[in-house]
């Protein structure tokens, strides 16, 4: 029987986000692959307690009230607070294999990968951030257990409002904005608004239909350390200027008529994938390890990440649209 480990992946052939470093790309590859994963970077990252995540939302701090300065007298009110439902971790992984022979030919000219073996070792983490980035939106343990579920499981947004084809995207939006921060129990702030490329289009054409230039602002991505500012197209909203992000991963939904793009409008420091790090190696990206089998002709990589979607503040603190398919333009000011 062969024994088997887990070793990570780490010195000069990983970067500490887990992404493998490759120099030695061959020059005939032509690169083609999707690598933009913009949610990825814009919503918090927290590590989970455990198997499952928990907490719970305060839906009341408890009530203050006017009072007799001499006296003070006022009966004690407590917060209160609902508990979530508890989100399953959940695994991606990705596995690739090495023969004997490549093994033999690297080894033999002193290098840990070759050039196409190094690129494939590299896209393990690609691929896992590709899936994990599909399944934010279209994941659905009740369809399958092996998934976290994702945005556009009514578990946790909601079917949401439809937009239909005689309605402004635009003032859609801004009316749900308003109708979140009017919420009178809690403090609502949306931060952006995620769409798919052809609502975004959309949009585009209702500013130039009445002549007006899809609004521009600075605004900031991703959390903590690894935010950064960006000069970016937007809506100006009653929660301010918010950022237009545009999602490939965000697919038209073609299971009614006319089809539907899903908008959403999030607060992404209320939005969060609750993550375990495998092995302990830091951060939530995914992690590339080695499985050294002793006696064994092939040696087998593979990426892993464990985590789960969290929607702190449910449907108040976020909203889905369903954006019906059009062929004429709406104005956002009729």
């Amino acid at each position: 029987m062969h024994s088997a480990k887990f070793e990570a992946v780490t010195s000069n052939v990983t970067l500490a986000n887990g992404a493998i470093l490759v120099d030695e790309y061959d020059p005939i590859i032509f690169d083609d692959v999707l690598r933009d994963f913009p949610v990825w970077n814009l919503i918090k990252k927290i590590p989970a307690v455990g198997d499952f995540t928990n907490g719970f939302d305060q839906t009341d701090v408890g009530a203050a009230h006017v009072a007799d300065k001499r006296a003070l007298s006022n009966s004690a009110t407590s917060p209160t607070r609902t508990a979530r439902t508890p989100k399953e971790i959940k695994a991606i992984v990705r596995d690739l294999t090495f023969g004997l022979y490549d093994r033999s030919v690297y080894a033999q000219q002193g290098r840990k990968f070759g050039d196409l073996d190094a690129k494939d070792v590299r896209d393990c983490y690609v691929s896992c951030l590709r899936l994990w980035n599909q399944k934010f939106y279209t994941g659905d343990v009740t369809g399958d257990p092996l998934e976290f579920d994702g945005l556009n499981d009514t578990n946790l947004i909601g079917l949401g409002t439809i937009v239909e084809d005689n309605e402004s995207i635009v003032k859609a939006i801004k009316n749900k904005v308003v109708a979140m921060i009017n919420t009178s129990s809690s403090d609502v702030m949306p931060t952006h608004v995620i769409v798919n490329a052809q609502a975004r289009e959309y949009i585009a054409q209702e500013y130039r239909k009445d002549g007006d230039k899809f609004p521009e602002s600075d605004a900031t991505f991703g959390q903590g350390a690894n935010a950064r500012t960006s000069r970016v197209q937007g809506i100006d909203t009653a929660a301010g200027f918010l950022p237009i992000v545009m999602d490939k991963f965000n697919t038209v939904y073609t299971g009614s008529s006319p089809n539907w793009y899903n908008t959403y409008i999030i607060s992404a420091d209320k939005l969060s994938w609750q993550y375990v790090e495998p092995l302990g190696m830091t951060g939530p990206d995914p992690k590339l390890f080695e499985i050294a089998q002793t006696n064994a002709l092939d040696v087998q990589h593979k990426c892993v990440m464990f985590g789960a979607l969290e929607l702190l503040g449910g449907t108040t603190h976020h909203a889905r649209l369903r954006v019906e398919a059009r062929t004429t333009v709406i104005s956002p000011t009729a």
